[in-house]
C-alpha cells in the first residue's frame, strides 16, 4: 500500500519557510472569510428568497448552517496555535470545506455554489500536502450524501437530486476527486521539472567547483607568484609561491603597496605599462626581495578589473636574474676582450661611432692608437703567461690614465686604443698620451723579474664629419711614424687633420 502511495503520490514537502508563508496566506484566508459565512446563515432566507431557493432557510437547514459556520470558526481558532504542519494544513483545510458547505447551504444547495469546493480546493492545494485532497474527496461525499439524504434540499437545488442523494454525492465526489487527481499530477510534473533543474543546478556547481579546485590547484602549485592587485595599487591577494620566489610569506604581501616591491627606476615604466589595455602584456622589472636585494622578474600582467570576479589587475612574477645575468654575462663577452676586460675591437668601433654620431657641431675627438713596444721579447723569454700579465698590467695602466667618460679598447695582439672625447685642442690627447705613456713605464714584477713596458702612440684628431675607419687609420699611421722617431725612450705621434707630425719623446 505504501508503496503504491509512494508511485502515485510525488513525496514533496515544502520547505519551513515556504509553508509558513502559505499557511499564514490561507489562515487569513480562513479568517476572512468568517464574516462571509455568518452573513450568509444569518441572511439566509433573503438569500434563499434572492437565489429563487424556497426551500432554504427552513427547518433543519438552518440549524446545518450554523452548525457549520460554528465549525468553520473553531477551525480558524485551532489553526492560530497548532504547529505541526499536518496538523495546521488538515485545519485550515477542514475549516475553508466546511465555510464551503455553510455557502451552499445558505443558497439553498444553488449549483453555482458548489463551484466554491473547487476555488477551496484550488487554495488548499497550496500545502502540496495530500492527505488535503484525501479530507477533500471525503468530506465532499460524506457531506453530501449524508446531508442530501437528511436533508436534500439545502444541498441540490435540483429536484432529481431529491430523489436520489447518493447518486449525485457520488457524482460531485468523482469531481472534486477529479481535481484532486489534477492536482497531484501538477505536483509531479512540478516535482521533476524542480528535480530536473536541481539536477543541472548540482552539476553546474559540481563543474565550478572543479574548475575553482583547479584553479587553486594551478595557483597554489605553481612556481610563479600570482598577484591581484586593484586600481590603488594594493595587494588583494597573492600565491603562496611568494615565499619561495621573494621570501615573503603571502599574508605579510597581502595589503600592501604593490609598487613598493618594483624597483623606483622601473615604477613608471611598469604603470604606463599596465594602462596600455593590451589584455595581457609582458616585461622585466627588478623587484625588491625579502632580504633587501633586487631581483630581475619577468612580469605578466592582465587586466581583469571589469571582471567582477577578480576586479582587478591579475601580474605574476617569475624570477629571471639567473637567466637575465648569463644573458648580461654573453653580451659582456661578446662585447670585452676575455683576457683584459676592455672592449674587443668591434665594440670599441662601435662606442667610436657612437662618440661621433653624438658630437655637437664644433666638437672634437682624439683617437690614441697604442703599441707596446718590445713586447715579443717577454713571451719569448718569460713565457705566454708573463705576456699575459704584461697585457693586463698594460690594460689597467691605460684606464687609470684615463676619465671616466673615455673610452679603452684592445684591438688585438698588443695593439691597444683610446677614445677620447670632448677635445679642444690636440695638446688635451698629447697630455693623455704622454700620461699614458708614463703610467706604463711603472715598473711590474712578473715571476720575479722586474719588467718595464714601452709604447708607440699614434694620435688621430678629428670631428664630427671625420669617419671611424679615417679616424683609426690617422692614429695607426702615427704610431708608426712614433715607432720610426724612436731614439731611446718611448714616443708618440700626432696625425693632425691635414698633415702628419711625427714626434719623438725621449
Amino acid at each position: 500500500m505504501a508503496n503504491w502511495i509512494s508511485r502515485v503520490v510525488p513525496d514533496i514537502r515544502l520547505p519551513d519557510g515556504a509553508f509558513t508563508a502559505r499557511h499564514r496566506a490561507l489562515r487569513a484566508v480562513l479568517i476572512m472569510s468568517l464574516p462571509v459565512i455568518v452573513a450568509g446563515a444569518a441572511f439566509q432566507e433573503r438569500i434563499a428568497a434572492l437565489l429563487q431557493q424556497p426551500h432554504a432557510g427552513h427547518g433543519g437547514g438552518l440549524a446545518i448552517v450554523w452548525g457549520m459556520v460554528a465549525a468553520t470558526a473553531v477551525c480558524a481558532a485551532l489553526a492560530t496555535w497548532v504547529r505541526s504542519q499536518l496538523a495546521a494544513s488538515l485545519v485550515v483545510s477542514l475549516g475553508l470545506l466546511l465555510g464551503s458547505a455553510a455557502l451552499v447551504h445558505a443558497g439553498g444547495g444553488l449549483t453555482d455554489l458548489h463551484f466554491a469546493f473547487f476555488v477551496v480546493l484550488g487554495l488548499i492545494s497550496l500545502y502540496q500536502e495530500w492527505l488535503t485532497l484525501v479530507l477533500s474527496v471525503t468530506l465532499v461525499a460524506v457531506h453530501h450524501v449524508v446531508v442530501g439524504i437528511l436533508v436534500p434540499e439545502v444541498v441540490f437545488s435540483d429536484p432529481r437530486a431529491w430523489a436520489h442523494p447518493v447518486a449525485f454525492s457520488l457524482l460531485h465526489a468523482g469531481f472534486v476527486l477529479a481535481m484532486c487527481a489534477v492536482q497531484l499530477a501538477y505536483w509531479r510534473f512540478i516535482h521533476r521539472a524542480q528535480v530536473e533543474m536541481h539536477e543541472v543546478q548540482d552539476a553546474a556547481a559540481e563543474q565550478l567547483r572543479r574548475r575553482e579546485e583547479r584553479y587553486r590547484a594551478l595557483v597554489q602549485d605553481s612556481a610563479d607568484v600570482i598577484n591581484v592587485v586593484d586600481e590603488d595599487g594594493v595587494i588583494d591577494s597573492v600565491s603562496p609561491a611568494a615565499l619561495a620566489v621573494m621570501g615573503y610569506r603571502p599574508e605579510e604581501l597581502a595589503g600592501t603597496d604593490y609598487y613598493q616591491l618594483i624597483h623606483p627606476d622601473d615604477v613608471t615604466a611598469l604603470r604606463a605599462f599596465g594602462g596600455g589595455g593590451a589584455t595581457e602584456q609582458r616585461t622585466e622589472v627588478r623587484t625588491r626581495h625579502a632580504d633587501g636585494s633586487w631581483h630581475w622578474h619577468d612580469v605578466t600582467l592582465r587586466d581583469l578589473t571589469a571582471n567582477p570576479a577578480v576586479g582587478g589587475l591579475v601580474i605574476s612574477h617569475r624570477d629571471v636574474t639567473e637567466r637575465r645575468e648569463f644573458q648580461e654575462l654573453l653580451q659582456h663577452e661578446a662585447a670585452h676582450d676575455v683576457l683584459t676586460g676592455l672592449l674587443n675591437r668591434g665594440a670599441f668601433l662601435k662606442a667610436l661611432d657612437r662618440a661621433l654620431a653624438e658630437l655637437p657641431a664644433d666638437g672634437r675627438v682624439a683617437v690614441l692608437f697604442i703599441d707596446l713596444n718590445d713586447f715579443k721579447p717577454v713571451n719569448d723569454t718569460y713565457g705566454h703567461e708573463a705576456g699575459d700579465k704584461m697585457l693586463i698590467a698594460a690594460s689597467n695602466a691605460l684606464q687609470r690614465s684615463v676619465l671616466g667618460a673615455d673610452t679603452v679598447g684592445r684591438l688585438g695582439g698588443d695593439e691597444f686604443a683610446v677614445v677620447l672625447v670632448d677635445i679642444s685642442m690636440p695638446d688635451n690627447a698629447v697630455a693623455v698620451a704622454t700620461r699614458i705613456l708614463h703610467a706604463l713605464a711603472e715598473p711590474v714584477t712578473i715571476g720575479g723579474a722586474t719588467l718595464r713596458c714601452t709604447a708607440s702612440i699614434g694620435i688621430a684628431v678629428g670631428g664630427g664629419g671625420a669617419g671611424t675607419d679615417e679616424l683609426l687609420q690617422r692614429a695607426d699611421t702615427a704610431m708608426y711614424e712614433a715607432k720610426r722617431a724612436k731614439t731611446t725612450g718611448p714616443g708618440w705621434a700626432l696625425h693632425g687633420d691635414d698633415s702628419i707630425t711625427p714626434v719623438a719623446v725621449p
